[in-house]
């Protein structure tokens, strides 16, 4: 697929045959956020590809010693040296003990499906590519919801097919996909133990290296090497937009590029520290090397849950809310300039029996301050339903807190 603007962060960087098609997803609000694209698929377009080689100068032999000829005719000389084991190790890229570690448990998926279409057309055919991290040595494979669904819609693709790095081709099926943190399952079949991927444990750290690992425009086990550049990303702090899927994301610098979605991103030590979600295209944005993946805790928990009972459970407290800035602050005479400003309750909710309102500003859900709306999201996604957690709110300049029950999502919200 090539990038395409982008409902969520990205969602849908697939392409069908015949145009591009604009991106879009439903999260908590419905919205459509420009300027970041899915990682997402690629697809192959007809036409041979060109390739340029750079001036050569010739090169001659000096007692031992490589030298280069000029215009001028004169050769100069440089010495070499051996360098130790050590010193090699030490100069070497982590990027190689990454690829060597990490690299055979990243795959290359293609799909296919017919889009139903009305009109003149009638369906049409729908193809893209991308990765995936194989989870567990039997077959099971972690990869985006937006991978396994076609653009636009929560339809599942009719074909997946699955390349080994090691080239083997094989069918595989959906597990299970979940919009709301754009992951999925896919399971493959193989006549021996498949190299699952080790996961992080912990949360990655800023500084530390991170190495893109998947196939960008088709080319599979391509490697990319950067650092963590920032984490707890969200869109919406970038857009002022609420974006459901897309919140407490890593940031990396590593280049991801569109088929990079539901790749590795992994530490030095070769363990997956997210999986590649998004990045932000140059064409659009004017910045350079700005990708988003999703942290390994939350991608373990979801595929865990896809893999027991085919979808992942969420719970919600059943409002609608909006970034607080100082703008809007001054356009509604609101009392402070950070926090979630609740713009509905959803009637027989879990926020409407503990007596939330609109207008309330959210400023703290459980022990996680609230400046922005995706920090609701994110300190929702610990909890299990039935769980009573305290919201703080600002009502009109008062302080409140409000015990509320959280229930599982409701199926379409």
């Amino acid at each position: 697929m090539t990038p395409s603007e982008i409902g969520p962060a990205g969602r849908g960087t697939k392409r069908r045959v015949r145009t591009a098609v604009i991106a879009s997803m439903a999260a908590v609000l419905v919205i459509c956020v420009l300027a970041f694209a899915l990682a997402g698929c690629t697809v192959v377009t007809s036409g041979g590809t060109t390739s340029t080689s750079p001036a050569t100068t010739a090169t001659t032999a000096v007692n031992g010693t490589t030298g280069t000829t000029g215009a001028t005719g004169t050769t100069s000389s440089s010495s070499t040296t051996t360098l130790t084991p050590a010193e090699n190790a030490a100069l070497a890229s982590p990027a190689e003990t990454v690829a060597a570690k990490l690299g055979p448990s990243v795959v290359n998926i293609k799909v296919s499906a017919n889009v139903q279409q009305g009109g003149v057309f009638g369906n049409q055919p729908y193809s893209a590519e991308a990765s995936g991290v194989i989870y567990t040595s039997d077959g099971m494979i972690i990869t985006n919801n937006h991978v396994v669904t076609v653009e636009g819609t929560d339809q599942l693709v009719d074909s997946v097919q699955v390349t080994l790095a090691t080239g083997e081709v094989l069918a595989a099926k959906v597990i299970g996909h979940d919009s709301l943190t754009d992951l999925a399952v896919i399971k493959v079949t193989s006549a021996k133990p498949l190299p699952a991927a080790t996961f992080l444990t912990s949360q990655a750290i800023v500084g530390d290296y991170a190495v893109a690992i998947g196939s960008p425009l088709g080319f599979a086990n391509s490697v990319t090497l950067g650092i963590v550049s920032g984490l707890n990303r969200s869109l919406d702090q970038l857009t002022g937009s609420s974006v459901g899927a897309y919140v407490d994301l890593i940031q990396t610098d590593a280049a991801i590029s569109p088929g990079n979605s539901g790749g590795a991103l992994s530490d030095a030590a070769g363990r997956v520290i997210g999986i590649n979600v998004a990045y932000a295209p140059p064409s659009s944005t004017g910045a350079e090397n700005i990708g988003f993946a999703i942290p390994a805790l939350l991608v373990t928990n979801i595929a865990d849950q896809i893999i027991k009972s085919g979808k992942a459970s969420h719970v919600y407290i059943g409002v609608s809310t909006q970034t607080v800035t100082t703008d809007l602050q001054k356009q509604f005479s609101l009392s402070r300039s950070t926090g979630a400003l609740i713009a509905q309750v959803s009637t027989n909710s879990p926020a409407s029996k503990a007596g939330l309102k609109q207008g309330d500003i959210i400023i703290k859900v459980g022990d996680k301050d609230v400046t922005n709306s995706s920090d609701v999201l994110v300190a929702l996604r610990t909890n299990k339903p039935g769980d009573t957690i305290q919201v703080v709110v600002d009502r009109n300049g008062s302080t409140l807190t409000i015990p509320v029950v959280v229930q599982e999502r409701p199926a379409g919200t």
